[in-house]
């Protein structure tokens, strides 16, 4: 009996703030395989969040395996890895972690981040951004301070990613995307901000060279393909930040924003070459070299999941009530369960509760809670240049009809759904595509599903909103509820 031949594919591999994903895509991008882990988020003390990054490299190999075993008979020519952005992996010049990783969420650079508007203008304008204290640089200027043993044994400064492919490759590399959103990059020449770096203390040396994400970064190592389950030398690309991967595995036209749910909420949207600096939002570079427009809401997903369980029901339970008529005296919920990147002031609370409220209110009110922060996200968005006719919705927290229709309800836009809500994955599996050999042709985007249409009066969602807003201003909540 004749064995069926392999199936080329292409291993696309999303390391998550909370999961990793593994797909296996084919040259006409059929999906053949996909595969998935988990990992924890600690937080050793109120405001930090961190990674033991060994644990990525255990769900990687689980993953794979997975993605795999469901392919069967794929034969995975390349591989390209998309990433969470932000934090910092310190590794020495074995690639060993020094300690555990430090990751966007966490908020105890707050004192260095502010510390960036002391600086000249002509060192932070090319920036593009405003700091955050989850970010690069500012983290590694108080990893400087609190634990200058750790930076001094160390020898590289890494993105999550980068880590996870010097695991892979043994070379350390970043690209555009992932140093674009490190605050120590500098938008408009594409190189590290050299002058900026020499400013805050920061030893350059600490930083891999830029490589373009469709560039082959090296090639798998023995013992990484031994973990994988996967044959040794195959080319891997530098990659990309996992929402750049996103954007490029979608290809969205002009007229169009991504909103990907996960973890964290991110509205993304293409920005061209010329785009400058706005209140409220990133610009960060995309694939290919243009920039692209973010704006992004941290509790969205760590929120929803907090509410269900406390209050003890499954995520489907928590979801089925977005399909609740809409009723005037809904609970009012405030996300606020960890700073805001731009409302670092606001705190949560349910407010406007009555006996005659159950749990199925407080979870449908903390769903429309978050969903209204999405909402202030997109004015952001608007504000910037960005006026989007139509969305697209990405990300694991994109999946439950009843949500997707009140996000459909309250942003008043068609929404698009994506054929898969593992885009972060099936943009790095597009760039392993065009990491083999340098010479493999493009593997096509991702398709959408027929339009979600809004269902809910509009006086009805403007009323909610607008208790919502009211509410946070009355808590002392800084930006855009404070009129910004």
């Amino acid at each position: 009996m004749s064995l069926s031949p392999a199936r080329p594919a292409y291993l696309g591999i999303d390391l998550g703030t909370s999961q990793l994903k593994a797909l296996l895509l084919a040259p006409d991008g059929r999906i053949l395989g996909r595969g998935r882990a988990r990992y924890p988020v600690t937080v050793p003390t109120q405001g930090q969040a961190e990674t033991d990054p060994g644990q990525w490299w255990r769900a990687a190999g689980e993953a794979v395996r997975e993605a795999l075993t469901e392919a069967n008979d794929a034969d995975v020519q390349s591989v390209a890895i998309a990433g969470q952005m932000h934090g910092v992996v310190l590794a020495d010049p074995a690639g060993v972690p020094l300690r555990p990783a430090i990751l966007w969420l966490d908020r105890r650079a707050a004192a260095e981040s502010v510390a960036y508007g002391e600086l000249p203008a002509r060192l932070t304008a090319p920036l593009g951004n405003q700091p955050s204290p989850g970010m690069a640089g500012p983290i590694l200027r108080w990893l400087a301070a609190h634990e200058p043993g750790n930076v001094a044994a160390a020898r590289w400064a890494l993105q999550p990613k980068d880590w996870l492919r010097l695991r892979l490759t043994g070379e350390a590399a970043t690209d555009p995307t992932d140093a674009s959103g490190t605050l120590l990059f500098d938008l408009t020449c594409g190189t590290w901000a050299s002058a900026l770096v020499e400013a805050l203390g920061i030893n350059a040396d600490l930083l891999p060279g830029i490589r373009d994400p469709a560039d082959s970064a090296g090639r798998l190592l023995p013992a990484a393909a031994t973990h994988l389950g996967l044959p040794p030398g195959l080319p891997v690309a530098t990659g990309a930040a996992d929402t750049a991967a996103a954007l490029f595995a979608v290809g969205l036209p002009d007229d169009a924003a991504l909103l990907t749910l996960g973890t964290g909420g991110q509205w993304i949207a293409p920005a061209g070459t010329s785009a400058r600096p706005a209140a409220g939002t990133n610009l960060f570079r995309a694939i290919g070299g243009d920039c692209y427009r973010l704006g992004a809401v941290q509790n969205m997903g760590e929120t929803i999941n907090w509410v269900r369980t406390v209050l003890g029901v499954s995520w489907e339970h928590a979801y089925s009530t977005a399909a609740r008529p809409w009723r005037a005296d809904t609970p009012v919920f405030l996300p606020y369960l960890t700073e805001e990147r731009w409302d670092p002031a606001a705190t949560g609370t349910w407010a406007g509760l009555s006996l005659g409220h159950d749990r199925d209110d407080l979870l449908r009110s903390a769903l429309e809670g978050v969903a209204f922060l999405l909402r202030d996200r997109l004015r952001d968005l608007r504000a910037a240049g960005h006026d989007p006719a139509r969305v697209v919705l990405g990300g694991g927290g994109a999946r439950h009809p009843a949500w997707r229709q009140l996000l459909a309800d309250v942003l008043s836009l068609p929404l698009y759904a994506a054929a898969t809500t593992w885009l972060s994955a099936g943009g790095a599996a597009r760039l392993a595509g065009a990491a083999r050999d340098g010479d493999a042709p493009p593997v096509p985007g991702v398709a959408l599903e027929a339009p979600i249409t809004r269902a809910a009066a509009p006086a009805a969602v403007t009323a909610a909103y607008d208790r919502f807003r009211t509410l946070r201003r009355t808590t002392g909540s800084a930006g855009t509820a404070a009129g910004r």
